[in-house]
């Protein structure tokens, strides 16, 4: 099974400027500047990784990175798979890599680590000693927590949890840390508050990219995502204890904040509004309990991992689909026969198109294959299109071919409403969302030659591969 190149984010980083590109930009001000650049960048092909430094109000070396894996070879690269490979050829590596996982790695615990250069505490926590971006002119305030890690314990059975929660700065020791309510966080959280106990938390802000992977994926109850890590790199993750917490720490890590969440009837802030995931400011500004920080942790020169959501000709979305893609299709696999690929387009948002390509072998196939896709992950895949074997699920052009001349909207086009919805849904009517009736439809296309008389289909065009294979070999192509 092969290993990402690199130990920390500062090997990563290097290991990009090697065989990627890194932007590095002086004089940016964390006010909306930052922001604005990163989100012009993702209109850009090929956009760089960025770097700032020297930035409005803020000494050198205090700096935040963007773009960090926005493309799809620096997914590859943070994964360790081929990074010249296709998106679909990535999707199919990932998924090797991930058949390979026979069992956890858990973490070790060092003595010290690089996160401990820097300890602060009493007086001298203040979350604005780092340039904390207020990264879109809507946003509710300035989000140190975009890119990063929230470590919890379950107080039943001891596993650490580590999810990508977003975190809000208000005052020099004061955040707040939103989870969905369905994410495993929300679940350990609730179960310190029916304690009535504050809820122990380290909020890492900036961590090796395979590491952040991992706190994103869908890892089973009960497995800490250390240990997946651990797997995904060959070799378990060094942790050091919090100073404040006692939670495992990575001992790498840029800069992290410890201390406790309040219980419900505490003292709260108004979190909110933040650039959602679909491209809009649909979710609701409410308040939320307080993140009390106790201590800070960091590294000299620290770097602050900035993930914002935009909305880009070539905005990747972190490379959630190639993720998302390969859990799908292993689900798929489990459940129906003929699937050849599975796409999430990052182009629809996260989870709101998935594509999936089959090889049709008896009536019926392609509309099974949808309605199981359409239960297959925890978005809100409001769309769920079924291809033939000969389109690329990856190539948005090709699967456009397919719904162009494909498929019959009179009949290849089903709808299912009152399916699981989120607050977050901009579709979501003010109507429903004041009667908390969180629900939405999907359509399943079957964009797929009719099965009974595909044979007779008019035949394709294009070359066949092994003529076009021979033609790139003879001149080069």
């Amino acid at each position: 099974m092969s290993t990402a190149g690199f130990n920390d984010l500062r090997e990563y980083l290097e290991l990009v400027k090697q065989v990627d590109r890194c932007q590095a930009y002086e004089g940016a001000d964390w006010d909306l500047e930052i922001g604005a650049i990163t989100e012009l960048q993702c209109m850009v092909p090929d956009n760089p990784l960025l770097m700032f430094d020297r930035i409005k109000g803020y000494a050198p070396g205090y700096r935040v990175i963007s773009n960090v894996v926005n493309t799809p070879r620096r997914v590859a690269l943070a994964l360790g798979l081929p990074h010249e490979a296709s998106k679909i050829e990535m999707v199919r590596a990932l998924r090797k890599k991930l058949s390979g996982i026979t069992a956890p790695i858990a973490p070790v615990e060092v003595s010290t680590g690089p996160v401990m250069e820097n300890v602060l505490t009493g007086k001298d926590v203040d979350i604005f000693k780092f340039p904390v971006p207020k990264w879109h002119e809507l946003d509710g305030g300035r989000y140190i927590g975009t890119g990063g890690m929230v470590i919890l314990r379950d107080p039943d059975d001891g596993c650490v949890n580590l999810g990508c929660y977003r975190v809000q700065a208000f005052d020099r020791n004061v955040a707040t840390v939103h989870i969905v309510d369905r994410r495993h966080g929300a679940l350990i959280r609730r179960k310190y508050w029916e304690r009535g106990l504050r809820v122990p938390v380290a909020v890492v802000c900036g961590q090796d990219p395979l590491l952040w992977y991992a706190s994103t994926m869908a890892v089973p109850w009960g497995t800490s995502e250390y240990g997946y890590a651990g797997a995904l790199r060959n070799r378990p993750i060094e942790t050091v204890k919090g100073i404040t917490t006692g939670l495992p720490i990575p001992a790498t890590a840029e800069i992290v904040l410890e201390g406790e969440i309040v219980l419900p009837g505490g003292k709260t802030r108004i979190e909110g509004p933040m650039g959602e995931w679909a491209g809009y400011f649909a979710g609701d500004a409410l308040p939320e309990p307080i993140f009390e920080v106790k201590s800070i942790m960091h590294r000299n020169n620290p770097i602050l991992f900035g993930a914002p959501i935009n909305v880009g000709a070539h905005e990747f979305y972190n490379g959630a689909c190639i993720i998302g893609s390969a859990l799908v299709w292993d689900r798929l696999d489990n459940q129906v026969p003929g699937v050849q690929g599975v796409w999430i387009s990052s182009e629809a948002r996260s989870g709101i198109m998935i594509i999936v390509s089959i090889k049709q072998m008896y009536p019926g196939h392609a509309m099974q294959v949808a309605i199981a896709a359409s239960s297959a992950n925890d978005r809100l895949n409001r769309w769920v299109i079924v291809v033939d074997e000969d389109i690329d699920p990856s190539n948005i052009g090709e699967v456009l071919w397919a719904l162009g001349t494909r498929c019959d909207p009179a009949t290849a086009i089903n709808v299912i409403d009152g399916c699981w919805g989120m607050r977050s849904d901009p579709l979501l009517s003010p109507e429903k969302r004041a009667r908390g009736e969180i629900t939405a439809s999907k359509a399943l296309v079957c964009a797929c030659k009719p099965y009974h008389w595909k044979d007779e289909f008019p035949p394709s065009l294009r070359s066949s591969p092994e003529l076009l294979q021979r033609v790139r070999e003879k001149f080069k192509l």
